[in-house]
């Protein structure tokens, strides 16, 4: 590389990091803390207002990967095809970053819905992110209506996400279960991304950028060669 992409590079490991990190302490951390909490339903509701609350830093980390991920990208794209080896790497970080990408969104319009079964139906209780609302602290923001405007911004997203979490088929144990099984497959995924991350960063080794362009250098003159003996 000729340049150097600090920000994008901050903006990948940084936001990748949070992602992996967030999603395998709420899994091996925060749903075994809750587990101690006491019956099922309590244990539900613990744990769904711990992955509510991480929601929006989760999806700033995702959002800085993404955006970190497809500066770079797009400033190494000729050695991407150019260097055998790396292409794959490319390929694959791709294919897994989108299925964790959707994993996460899904695993979020699961978990809404059995956050709105255990949570939502007490009163007084935030939509978005299960906080209680009390009015004192919608007039903190006194004459600007700042207090009212973020508990407004709140409850429409906790009634839009709501809304499309209705939507789904599965019935609340089923979501229950859904959760879990997703709750276990982002770390997965997401460790595999940074597995991936760590190879890409050895690849950029002078001595590997040379020998996997050599190599793709080498298999297009043999296929050019193949086909004009055929």
């Amino acid at each position: 590389m000729s340049t150097r992409n600090t920000v994008l590079h901050a903006l990948h490991d940084v936001g990748l990091a949070a992602w992996f990190g967030g999603s395998l302490f709420g899994l091996a951390g925060l749903n075994a803390a809750a587990e101690e909490a006491g019956d099922r339903r309590t244990a539900d509701r613990v744990s769904s207002i711990g992955w509510a609350k991480w929601s929006p830093v989760n999806v700033a980390a995702i959002a800085a990967h993404t955006i970190g991920g497809a500066g770079l990208l797009a400033e190494n794209r000729k050695r991407a095809l150019a260097q055998k080896g790396h292409t794959g790497t490319v390929n694959a970080k791709l294919a897994l970053t989108i299925a964790a990408i959707a994993a996460s969104g899904y695993t979020r319009l699961v978990g809404k819905k059995v956050e709105d079964a255990v949570i939502h139906q007490a009163s007084g209780v935030s939509s978005s992110t299960t906080s209680t609302l009390s009015d004192a602290t919608t007039k903190q923001g006194g004459d600007s209506g700042v207090g009212e405007a973020a508990r407004e911004a709140d409850k429409r997203i906790g009634q839009a996400a709501s809304n499309v979490a209705e939507q789904l088929p599965a019935d609340v144990a089923s979501a229950n279960r859904q959760l879990h099984a997703l709750q276990y497959a982002i770390p997965v995924l997401t460790g595999a991304i940074v597995v991936l991350s760590a190879q890409a960063s050895e690849q950029q080794r002078p001595g590997d950028q040379v020998k996997g362009i050599a190599r793709r250098a080498g298999s297009a003159v043999q296929s050019i060669a193949s086909a004009a003996a055929a």
